[in-house]
């Protein structure tokens, strides 16, 4: 009879780890028909706790103090070893047990070993993990094996929302084979600062409205593949020009700003589901004006958004009523570690409304000093829970606590898997569409091009030019291609590549049928600007075809709008670079258009 009742209790528990990696619209169905079927009204269940909310009492009262502080925590496998020398990243989680971890493209050699490492890491963990990257397509991408996509702006530039929503989509099931469970992505930013060094391409574009539409529609991509969204970085990072891995940016506007700019995407996130949303490492003075003292240079610094309780609980969890999980951006980052110790940055960040710690540069005194910070009454046990409580929620909601199922399949089993679903077109195929819708084009003699190829047949020579060596490398290795495929033998075409401090310069644009230029940003960089377009000059002054690939942002088109022709292509991702690659061969003109507002054009 002992051993009846022993199978019933764990069977007991098995079905509600099961019930708990439902997706949430079958947990809704469910709950709805349950609630049907047993004649409650609406209103009688809405004063019920929910399945999960049940779970998630029950497992909190389960936890020790140390493990809703640890859950607190997402971590870097380099922290741990670094903080403790000797030790390996596995036995760091074992001692530590945190919330979750995330992995870089240092971590990710290939299939195998990114799912053989996933696994590993899982077994360490009492409470599942999350297993976190960020793989927002485009310029950030940790997964050296997959297809980069193409990037937010181009997404944009394409003028189909619904392409969001196939990238994110493409991007979770990527994910999900290699068994991560959390995409820090997409990034909600409003890039509206020519000279932002850290978002730019990262972004959908400079409208507020625009992007807070792609935005919706990457969570609902990402929501139907079932992974939650995290929404990046509140209260706004695209009118900065610092890099907050390198500093401390400052945004002095009024809140009546940001509610008309920064935070339109973010509330438009919010009401489609976002499941969290990441801080800035940002100062906004207008917003959080308190000071405090620097351990850099005992400066006066404004406290930055993620370790204000004005900006995290004051703007973000009352005013807006997100009730998600608030995540920091990571705590190593130079905007906090050169002015706030580890410890330090994580108790404020957990008393100004945090509730998930992303990589402290040191977990082990991170998780002391809240202890330390709650024997002083600084923080109380209910404000710890309270963090747990939505941690616990979203792991069950996305199936993260019951990954029993998903690791009945065996190892090798999963890598097969995973390595036919990535060695499969249908990636490639979305990049490319994507890539060829984006393409805007510009210039001084668009019509011409209307119904005219830039590289012809006839054409046996073609000089690249460019200050930017990837990115030469890439176009001038993709305009082979092309010309290889196209002519099938039947014509050879000679494509050299020359950066612009090349002395060989002028004569190899001489003896050339025609002249490209490459460009990566290079409106940031007056000498290598100067220099492009002495050699444009060279090449209209000699009566060549010329025409330019900006392969960064679109600011480039500024600098050189008296290009005959042009193309954006908004990145240097494989898909994005042969679109462009392909465009010059063709007699028709791409349809792309502009995200973002170019400044004024300066004077020519």
């Amino acid at each position: 009879m002992l051993a009846v009742l022993v199978l019933f209790v764990l069977g007991a528990a098995w079905l509600r780890d099961w019930r708990g990696a439902e997706s949430p619209h079958k947990g809704s169905d469910n709950e709805a028909a349950s609630s049907a079927s047993n004649g409650t009204t609406s209103s009688d269940y809405e004063n019920k706790p929910s399945e999960i909310e049940i779970q998630v009492n029950e497992r909190l009262a389960r936890m020790s103090l140390n493990e809703r502080i640890s859950q607190l925590f997402i971590v870097d496998l380099d922290a741990l070893e670094g903080e403790k020398p000797g030790e390996s990243a596995i036995a760091g989680l074992k001692e530590l047990q945190p919330g979750g971890v995330v992995l870089f493209r240092r971590d990710l050699p290939d299939v195998r070993q990114t799912i053989t490492q996933n696994r590993e890491l899982q077994h360490t963990a009492r409470i599942p993990l999350w297993i976190g990257v960020d793989e927002e397509g485009g310029s950030v991408t940790r997964l050296s094996f997959a297809n980069d996509g193409n990037g937010n702006m181009a997404i944009a530039a394409s003028g189909d929302t619904a392409l969001a929503a196939e990238t994110a989509n493409q991007i979770s099931e990527t994910l999900e084979k290699l068994e991560f469970n959390l995409n820090f992505a997409p990034v909600a930013d409003v890039n509206n600062n020519t000279n932002n060094p850290v978002i730019g391409l990262r972004s959908f574009g400079s409208d507020p409205t625009a992007v807070a539409a792609y935005v919706q529609s990457f969570i609902s991509g990402m929501h139907q593949s079932g992974m939650p969204a995290v929404v990046k970085h509140f209260p706004g990072h695209g009118d900065t020009a610092t890099d907050s891995h390198v500093g401390l940016p400052k945004l002095s506007f009024a809140e009546e700003r940001f509610e008309q700019v920064e935070w339109v995407p973010f509330r438009a996130a919010i009401e489609a589901g976002a499941d969290m949303v990441m801080s800035a490492h940002i100062q906004a003075p207008q917003l959080e004006p308190s000071a405090v003292r620097s351990k850099k240079d005992e400066s006066q610094i404004t406290l930055p958004a993620t370790l204000s309780p004005r900006i995290l609980t004051g703007i973000l969890r009352d005013k807006m009523n997100f009730q998600g999980a608030i995540v920091t951006d990571a705590l190593n980052m130079k905007a906090i570690s050169d002015h706030f110790g580890s410890a330090e940055a994580a108790v404020l960040a957990l008393q100004a409304g945090a509730d998930v710690l992303l990589m402290p540069p040191q977990p082990s005194a991170a998780v002391e000093g809240i202890r330390k910070a709650m024997d002083e009454g600084k923080i109380s046990a209910e404000r710890i829970d309270e963090s747990v409580r939505r941690i616990l929620r979203i792991k069950l909601k996305y199936g993260v606590i019951g990954q029993q199922r998903k690791q009945s399949i065996e190892t090798e089993e999963a890598i097969k898997l995973a390595e036919q679903f990535l060695s499969s077109d249908q990636s490639h195929q979305l990049a490319d569409r994507i890539a060829s819708q984006a393409l805007t084009p510009w210039g001084t003699k668009l019509d011409t091009y209307r119904n005219q190829a830039f590289i012809q047949r006839h054409m046996k020579v073609i000089t690249v030019i460019g200050h930017d060596e990837r990115s030469l490398g890439q176009v001038r290795r993709a305009i082979e291609d092309t010309a290889t495929s196209l002519y099938k033998g039947t014509g050879k075409l000679a494509c050299h590549g020359l950066l612009l401090s090349d002395n060989k310069l002028a004569p190899a644009v001489q003896s050339s049928d025609a002249v490209l230029f490459v460009t990566r940003d290079i409106y940031l960089q007056p000498k290598a600007t100067s220099k492009l377009k002495a050699a444009l000059k060279l090449a209209l002054d000699n009566k060549k075809p010329a025409a330019v690939i900006a392969a960064g942002t679109p600011y480039d088109i500024v600098t050189l709008s008296n290009a005959p022709l042009g193309f954006a292509i908004y990145g240097a991702a494989d898909s994005n670079v042969r679109a462009g690659a392909s465009a010059l061969f063709h007699d028709r003109l791409p349809q792309g258009k502009l995200p973002v507002e170019l400044p004024e054009r300066g004077s020519e």
